[in-house]
């Protein structure tokens, strides 16, 4: 039969594996925890970030519709300009173009 010294390191066996399946567990459960988080955040940033791209795109198509509005006034600022000018020069008033109100 076993002796008593055998038996008493089988029961610690058993018990320090018990505690460490215990222990295992609790850390795997801790750790699906922080991926569930992660994957959370991942989901947060990447929604924020197809915030941003939409915006970006609708905030590229105001500027571009702004700077074609601004070389068009500037235009219409030269031919006025230039009517101007010719008034001046001949002392008769020049037809003047027609005035872009309202804009664009």
């Amino acid at each position: 039969m076993l002796d008593l010294a055998m038996v008493r390191m089988l029961i610690g066996a058993v018990v320090v594996a018990i505690i460490a399946a215990v222990i295992g567990w609790q850390w795997s459960v801790k750790q699906q925890a922080a991926m569930e988080r992660e994957q959370q955040q991942i989901s947060d940033l990447q929604q924020q970030l197809n915030r941003a791209q939409s915006d970006n795109a609708d905030l590229r198509a105001k500027l571009a519709k702004v700077q074609d509005e601004e070389t068009h006034l500037a235009a219409e600022n030269n031919a006025l300009n230039e009517a101007i000018a010719k008034s001046r020069l001949t002392g008769k008033a020049a037809e003047m173009p027609p005035l872009p109100y309202p804009p664009k």
